[in-house]
């Protein structure tokens, strides 16, 4: 191999020589097969090259991941929902101190399939949290532990949309991780209440403004933190019948990324209209929810950020199943207006939810279609009678 470089024994080793572009890079291998060394010398050649022919027509030279990983939280993260924001910095922990120390941050064009595969499998056996110093510093710690196939393809999600900017700003010709496999595993199946449980929680909440903000999630099926916390009062039609969840507005996105509107229940409606007697003009706030005095973290007026300890503390009152959490409320909205008969497209526009498919994801969790299989002779007529569900068969 003579031409842009050569081979050169030394002891046990084989040194590669290369030139290109005018410069000259030396590697050497530990390996005497010189069939071996050949083969790298011209997939490296290859690399090389293509490097040049970036640079010749202005593209940067290449990004060391570290930078990649930067420039996804500097450009792409803040265009995510809060909720998902936090979702994602878990997942950055990780993949940040196993890409920058663990393969000592090398470039973003040389991660291949095998290296993402690597990562996956370091994962499942490390737990990587932040620990925060008697100083105020924080450190990165790492743990044995065997994590959940959930958390690994979460992780792999993530760094899919990571290397998907990648290959977007041409630091690199397609995405590595595209050509793994994502791991299958159980996931975790909500807990939809029944009418009598529902009631429960709402009787077991001994504060109106939880037992408001539990009726909202019931009723309309918005997302607890990210969406129900920051209603304002301008986004309440109690006269039209209709909520509206705004995204954009003083730099707060929905998941989604688009606003819509959602109707009220009589129930909802009778609940809000008593809330506003009671707190509107107090605190001269425009939230819902919001903290009625100043206290040491907060003032009156401000919006309360978070109500899943009252919630929880309810939920145990209320008896309810092990493992029940707030947005199951939204699956328990979602499944009974499609057990209902709801036009899916609907309840996807009342929802929120980016894809008709997502929608329908939810009629899994339906039970009551599944009847026809049995009794095609009858139909299911849901009505709605205070609030709660009541279902009888009536005849084609």
């Amino acid at each position: 191999m003579r031409h842009p470089g050569h081979i050169q024994r030394r002891g046990d080793r084989l040194r590669v020589y290369l030139c290109v572009g005018g410069r000259r890079h030396i590697y050497t291998l530990a390996t005497t097969d010189r069939k071996e060394a050949q083969q790298f010398a011209k997939t490296k050649q290859a690399e090389l090259e293509r490097q040049v022919e970036r640079r010749r027509d202005g593209y940067p030279g290449p990004l060391r991941v570290s930078e990649l990983f930067g420039e996804f939280e500097r450009d792409e993260l803040v265009t995510k929902s809060p909720g998902t924001q936090r979702s994602y910095r878990d997942s950055l922990k990780p993949i940040r101190y196993y890409f920058e120390r663990e393969a000592h941050d090398p470039t973003v064009d040389r991660i291949r399939a095998g290296d993402v595969e690597g990562f996956m499998t370091w994962r499942r056996t490390h737990k990587v949290r932040t620990v925060k110093q008697p100083d105020g510093t924080e450190t990165i710690e790492v743990t044995p532990a065997r994590l959940h196939e959930r958390t690994i393809v979460k992780d792999r999600a993530v760094l899919h949309a990571i290397f998907e900017l990648a290959d977007r700003r041409e630091y690199r010709d397609g995405n590595p991780v595209a050509r793994t496999k994502a791991a299958k595993y159980d996931a975790r199946q909500p807990i939809i209440l029944t009418d009598e449980q529902y009631a429960q929680l709402l009787e077991a909440c001994d504060d109106a403004t939880v037992r408001l903000y539990v009726l909202l999630l019931g009723e309309t099926g918005c997302r607890d933190e990210s969406e129900a916390l920051w209603l304002r009062w301008d986004d309440v039609d109690l006269e039209g019948g209709f909520l509206q969840f705004v995204s954009g507005q003083n730099g707060h996105r929905v998941k989604s990324g688009k606003s819509r509107w959602t109707p009220l229940t009589p129930a909802l409606t009778s609940a809000l209209r008593d809330h506003a007697a009671a707190h509107r003009l107090a605190c001269n706030t425009p939230w819902v929810f919001h903290h009625d005095r100043t206290v040491r973290h907060h003032h009156a007026g401000d919006r309360i950020t978070s109500l899943r300890r009252s919630v929880t503390k309810a939920a145990q009152l209320a008896k309810l199943p092990a493992g029940w959490h707030p947005h199951d409320l939204r699956h328990r909205r979602v499944t009974g207006w499609l057990a209902e008969g709801a036009n899916p497209v609907h309840v996807k526009e009342a929802v929120g939810h980016a894809d008709l498919r997502m929608t329908m994801h939810y009629t899994h969790l339906v039970r009551e279609h599944l009847k026809s299989l049995v009794n095609p002779g009858n139909i299911l007529v849901t009505n709605r009678e205070n609030g709660r569900n009541s279902t009888q068969s009536a005849a084609v």
